[in-house]
């Protein structure tokens, strides 16, 4: 799993590419999944509050209205 590195003056080991690629995604995955869920809220929450404006403002017309 570990492959063995040298290059210039430094030694050690580095996981493959194709690891660190994968936790790139894998991390890339987890951001978008976060940012869609606050995008979700924050539209439910928006839509909530238009909602309970337009019944604040359909009972006032009926008031007006009725007088």
């Amino acid at each position: 799993m570990w492959n063995r590195h040298s290059s210039g003056g430094r030694q050690g080991f580095l996981l493959p590419d194709a690891l660190i690629a994968l936790a790139v995604v894998a991390l890339t995955v987890g951001l978008v999944t976060q940012t869609i869920l606050v995008i979700q809220q924050q539209t439910r929450v928006r839509e909530e509050r238009l909602m309970r404006a337009r019944l604040h403002h359909d009972q006032a017309l009926l008031m007006w209205a009725q007088k």
